[in-house]
C-alpha cells in the first residue's frame, strides 16, 4: 500500500504516528514542504508538529516533507508567514482539486450513467416540443385566456375561477339583518368558486428551455473529463447533476399540460374574460384542433402579422437575394 492510501486510512492520532517515516517535530526553517497529502479530523486532539506552533487541534493535514518524511500540521497555521506560507496554500489547493476530481470522475467517466442522462434529456425534448406547439397554438387561438393564465402563473396568483352573481333581495335583507353587511350595496354581489385551473405550469415551456436539453446532452457526452482543468470539470459535474433535474421539470410541465387541455379545464377557462366566440370555441377545444393549428400554414395574414412574425436565416438570405436582383434589374432598366 502506497503512502497516499495509508494516509487516507488514518482514523486516529495513534494511526497517524504509526505511518512510515513519521516525525513528531518539524522545523519549517530547516526542512521544506513537498506536498499536502490528506486531511484528517479526529475525536481527540493532537499536537501540531511545527516547532514554532505546537498547538493542539482535532483537524489538520498530513504532509510530506522534502526529505521524504511524513508529519502533521494544522490546516490553518501552515499558511503563516513564519511557517510554509504561500507554498502551503498552493499545496492545499492542489489537494482540494485532487479530492474534487476523485469525487467527480466516477460519474463523469460512467458512460452508462451519462447515456441514461442523455435519454432523459432526449425524451424531455421530444415531449416538450409537442406540448410547446400546443401551448403556442392555444395562445394564438385564445390570447385573452392565455395571457390571464400566464399572468397568474408568473406572479404566483391563485388559479381559482370565481363567478360574480347578484344576490336576491331576500338574501340581501337577511345578510344585513345578521350584521354581515352594513347596506344593500355591499351585499349586492357574491362570488361563487367554480374551481381552480389545472396544469398552468405548461406556460413555463419555451423554445430555449426545451432546445437547450438536446445541446446540453450532446456536450455532456462529447466532453473529455480527464483533459479538463478543475474549474471546467466542476462545471461539467454540475451539468451532469443539473440536466436530469431540468429534464424532469420539463416532463412535469408536459404532464401538467395534459390536465391543462382537459375538456373540464377548458370549460373552466372559458369563464375568464374573453369574447363570446372565444368562449364557445374554448368549450369545444380538443388536442386535435391544437395539433391541426400548429401544423397548418396560415394562408391569409395581415401586413402587421407578417411583419410581427420572425423570419428564419434562410428566409432572410432569400429576401436579400431578391432585393439584390431587383436592384440589378432597375439598374439595367435605366
Amino acid at each position: 500500500m502506497d503512502l497516499d492510501q495509508l494516509c487516507r486510512a488514518v482514523s486516529s492520532p495513534a494511526a497517524l504516528k504509526n505511518l512510515p517515516g513519521y516525525v513528531e517535530k518539524v522545523n519549517p526553517a530547516l526542512i521544506g514542504l513537498r506536498r499536502v497529502i490528506w486531511p484528517y479530523s479526529f475525536r481527540s486532539e493532537i499536537h501540531c508538529a511545527l516547532t514554532n506552533c505546537g498547538a493542539r487541534h482535532k483537524s489538520g493535514v498530513m504532509i510530506e516533507l522534502e526529505d521524504g518524511t511524513v508529519s502533521n500540521i494544522g490546516h490553518i497555521c501552515g499558511a503563516d508567514a513564519d511557517k510554509y506560507s504561500t507554498k502551503f496554500s498552493e499545496e492545499m489547493l492542489k489537494m482540494s482539486a485532487s479530492r474534487l476530481r476523485e469525487a467527480m470522475l466516477p460519474l463523469l467517466l460512467d458512460r452508462v450513467a451519462l447515456q441514461k442522462i442523455e435519454q432523459q434529456a432526449r425524451a424531455a425534448y421530444h415531449a416538450g416540443e409537442q406540448w410547446l406547439r400546443r401551448r403556442l397554438a392555444f395562445s394564438a387561438l385564445f390570447p385573452d385566456a392565455a395571457k390571464e393564465v400566464e399572468r397568474r402563473y408568473s406572479s404566483g396568483s391563485s388559479m381559482r375561477v370565481v363567478d360574480i352573481v347578484e344576490r336576491g333581495a331576500a338574501e340581501i335583507s337577511e345578510l344585513i339583518a345578521s350584521g354581515q353587511f352594513r347596506n344593500r350595496a355591499e351585499a349586492r354581489y357574491k362570488e361563487i368558486d367554480k374551481g381552480a385551473i389545472r396544469g398552468a405550469s405548461v406556460m413555463s415551456l419555451s423554445e430555449p428551455r426545451i432546445s437547450s436539453l438536446w445541446r446540453r446532452a450532446d456536450a455532456l457526452l462529447a466532453a473529455d473529463p480527464l483533459a479538463l482543468e478543475i474549474a471546467a470539470l466542476q462545471r461539467l459535474f454540475t451539468e451532469a447533476n443539473q440536466l436530469p433535474h431540468d429534464a424532469l421539470q420539463v416532463m412535469k410541465a408536459c404532464e401538467a399540460a395534459q390536465g391543462f387541455f382537459a375538456p373540464e379545464n377548458c370549460k373552466l377557462m372559458a369563464m375568464l374574460p374573453m369574447p363570446q366566440t372565444a368562449k364557445d370555441a374554448l368549450m369545444e377545444l380538443t388536442l386535435g384542433r391544437l395539433d391541426g393549428y400548429a401544423t397548418r400554414r396560415p394562408q391569409k395574414n395581415t401586413v402587421d402579422e407578417r411583419l410581427a412574425r420572425p423570419i428564419s436565416k434562410k428566409q432572410r438570405d432569400l429576401q436579400k437575394r431578391l432585393e439584390a436582383t431587383l436592384r440589378e434589374a432597375k439598374r439595367f432598366a435605366k
